[in-house]
């Protein structure tokens, strides 16, 4: 089998102005990201020599906000406390029109930025506009959907007063209108199973009664960070809510953002593989292969992968031994369609 043609449908990026905790409040002094991560750097990441590794084609990728710092809504105007957003189009804005490079603009297919989907949908309208002006006509037309990170909103109450609220429904329904895909970052590790099964709920409120040509598109991220524990009851309880998302129209999953939430130990890519492949074989069962694609998660995934700032093909190889697995039986169709077509359609990258 020829090597895959890739899109990679989740890194993040940053330049030097926010490599800090003023530009990321979770961007501590010292820490491995707390540096410029440019498309340059990715391409070097992406890029190994030696074996059946070497003769990969990236073809382009999918940039994911990357939770920048802005301000409390209650500080000033709109422009104002979301400037540290609104900046980060800037940056892509100027990444699309070639300031980077002619090869940086073509491989940065889709974008997708922060919203503040929890605020009142005239608010959220007016920062579509805002948004829609900082990225000009040209960066415009890259930007597929958007993202406001749910995982971190530990406590129940204050998770389910977001997603169960007026505001986040009717800005949702909004977004299917427009034509434009809403990610989700859920976290059952760390947050727990009731977040999948609050999200859910909320998903299914954004579908209930819309036309299905005008239902938003949800992309679930990092098969919704998992416990990678076969032996506990979260296995089960993550089983059921991944299949109550599958029943969603217009719903995908990620294969994406493993290295973050494995037991220490793992270092093989064969290891990671065969702890990952329960977890993978049910979201290939409920959501089936079409519905499936790949993302790196660079630069986080150098963070806990196993190579550190050389891990992308660490992940690359253990996605490729999933795929491959004879006893997962996917076809060659089936296998390309994780590899870059279900980003494709996903994300309309066409």
């Amino acid at each position: 089998m020829s090597p895959p043609t890739i899109i990679d449908s989740h890194i993040h990026l940053w330049p030097q102005e926010t490599s800090n905790e003023q530009g990321h409040a979770w961007m501590t002094p010292g820490m491995p990201l707390a540096k410029p991560h440019l498309l340059k750097d990715y391409q070097k990441a992406s890029k190994h020599s030696g074996g059946q590794e070497a003769n990969v084609e990236v073809q382009g990728v999918v940039y994911i906000e990357t939770d920048v710092r802005y301000d409390s809504p209650d500080s000033g105007d709109l422009a104002t406390w979301a400037k540290g957003p609104l900046d980060e189009i800037l940056f892509l804005r100027n990444i699309v029109e070639g300031k980077y490079g002619e090869q940086d603009s073509k491989m940065l297919l889709g974008l997708v930025p922060w919203a503040p989907i929890d605020q009142p949908t005239s608010v959220f309208d007016e920062y579509l506009t805002l948004a829609k002006d900082m990225a000009g006509p040209v960066a415009w037309p890259r930007i597929k959907g958007l993202r406001y990170l749910l995982q971190a909103m530990t406590d129940p109450t204050t998770f389910e007063k977001v997603v169960f609220g007026n505001h986040f429904i009717a800005n949702l329904k909004l977004l299917g209108k427009r034509g434009l895909s809403f990610d989700i970052g859920v976290d059952q590790r760390s947050g727990g199973t009731w977040q999948l099964q609050a999200v859910a709920k909320a998903m299914e409120m954004a579908h209930d009664g819309v036309p299905e040509n005008e239902k938003v598109t949800f992309v679930m991220n990092h098969l919704c960070k998992p416990e990678f524990s076969i032996e506990s009851e979260s296995f089960q309880q993550w089983r059921v809510a991944v299949e109550r998302l599958a029943k969603l129209s217009r719903t995908y999953m990620k294969l994406s953002g493993a290295f973050s939430e494995l037991p220490e130990g793992l270092t093989s890519a064969e290891q990671i593989a065969g702890r990952v492949k329960p977890w993978f074989a049910h979201v290939l069962s409920v959501f089936g292969p079409r519905k499936v694609m790949f993302g790196s998660d660079w630069p986080v995934c150098n963070v806990k992968g196993p190579a550190a700032e050389a891990s992308w093909p660490i992940w690359k190889e253990i996605v490729q031994l999933l795929l491959n697995d004879a006893e997962l039986s996917l076809s060659e169709n089936e296998i390309q369609s994780i590899w870059s077509s279900t980003a494709v359609e996903a994300y309309r990258l066409g």
